[in-house]
């Protein structure tokens, strides 16, 4: 995964946006973990079920789950997993006559986010890649909470796996040192052209080509320069960074 000079991480943020056909293989190595925040893009949210080989729900992600699609055949989770201190018993209910499995995880020292984690590469150690729908809208703590553990995760727990953070609005992945390709292409409605590079865990110096306001060696830090609002103005964008930064692009809703 590590970027280099001459071969830069190829990435497609847009890439599970794209329609999948139903009852169609998920893709080898790719799980979906849907946690307990609001489903309010049905569609494209089944498009993301539908890309993945197994799919958890972290505790009362269950319940969001159950809120948009009830017990539709076709959005049925692999598995419920986590302290289950958020989990309805009508909704565990509901699911455990369809034959999906809960199992409980009573360790209060570790997130629902991070028994999440934990559990799906018990189940998939082959996983390559992890869909984590979630939500940066509600409370702040909890925001700043999950952009922790996903940095955790990807930098010391896991970093062969690449993860992808999709919100109600966005899609995020940590970029690590060294050159990194976005595929990004605009005509297919999927993304839009505002994105972020964020130096949340700690100072960078970026060099960017493909945005309307690139950056050459350009030192950016929490309360100094930011790159926030910028814009995609190509197919595919490269950044360059000696230190990880969170890129973010706005999803077409």
């Amino acid at each position: 995964m590590m970027a280099t000079e001459s071969t830069p991480v190829q990435l497609h943020p847009a890439k599970y946006l794209q329609a999948k056909a139903e009852g169609s293989n998920g893709d080898s190595g790719l799980a979906l973990i849907i946690l307990n925040s609001p489903i309010s893009d049905h569609e494209g949210f089944r498009q993301l079920y539908r890309h993945a080989s197994f799919r958890l729900c972290a505790d009362g992600g269950a319940n969001r789950l159950y809120d948009a699609f009830g017990t539709e055949s076709d959005v049925l989770p692999d598995l419920i997993h986590g302290d289950l201190d958020s989990l309805d018993d009508t909704v565990r209910q509901a699911y455990e006559k369809l034959g999906v499995q809960v199992s409980e995880d009573p360790d209060q020292y570790s997130t629902d986010f991070g028994k999440a984690i934990k559990t799906v590469i018990e189940h998939m150690p082959e996983a390559s890649d992890i869909l984590i729908h979630g939500s940066l809208g509600g409370r702040v703590d909890q925001g700043i909470g999950l952009l922790h553990e996903l940095y955790r995760e990807q930098k010391f727990r896991h970093p062969k796996v690449r993860f992808w953070l999709f919100t109600e609005a966005s899609v995020s992945i940590l970029l690590q040192p060294g050159r990194n390709m976005l595929h990004t292409p605009l005509g297919i409605s999927l993304i839009k052209r505002n994105i972020g590079i964020l130096p949340l865990y700690g100072s960078a110096n970026i060099s960017t080509q493909g945005l309307e306001w690139d950056v050459d060696s350009w030192p950016t830090e929490m309360g100094g320069q930011v790159s926030t609002s910028n814009h995609i103005v190509a197919d595919s964008i490269t950044i360059e960074t000696d230190h990880d930064v969170l890129f973010t692009v706005e999803k077409a809703l």
